[in-house]
């Protein structure tokens, strides 16, 4: 006797994949008995028809297996284009809001909006063109 479709209506009516479907086999002529979908509910309430619980998967350090000899792709497969340049953007901004009680409003501004066009890309570069580290 082949159960296949009875396996699949009782996971389409409990929303779970076919593999997690579980028939008693001292049960199985009242299974094949059972055509409608009430039916198959009366059978999963019985305990006739068990639903698996998801097995899930265990915690693994995440430190590992992440050196250079493990990566494929380049740089920017593994942090995109934009989210390095946000960060580094963040950087910058953190900085200049720091120092700016000791520079002049003109100067701040004209630093910010090199930070924005990519021309200030590093905190070294940013000192320099404040003048000396501030």
């Amino acid at each position: 006797m082949n159960l296949e479709n009875k396996k699949e209506m009782v996971a389409r009516i409990a929303g779970v994949g076919k593999g997690r479907v579980r028939f008693n086999p001292e049960k199985l002529e009242d299974i094949e008995d059972a055509v409608t979908r009430a039916e198959v509910r009366a059978l999963i309430s019985q305990g006739t028809v068990k639903i698996n619980h998801i097995k899930g998967q265990t915690r693994r350090q995440k430190s590992r297996k992440r050196g250079p000899g493990s990566r494929k792709g380049k740089k920017t497969a593994r942090t995109g284009r934009k989210e390095k340049w946000v960060r580094q953007v963040r950087a910058l901004r953190r900085y200049l809001k720091k120092v700016k009680p000791n520079i002049s409003k003109k100067l701040y501004w004209a630093a910010y909006k090199k930070v924005k066009g990519g021309e200030i890309r590093s905190v070294a570069r940013l000192k320099e063109f404040l003048g000396g580290s501030k």
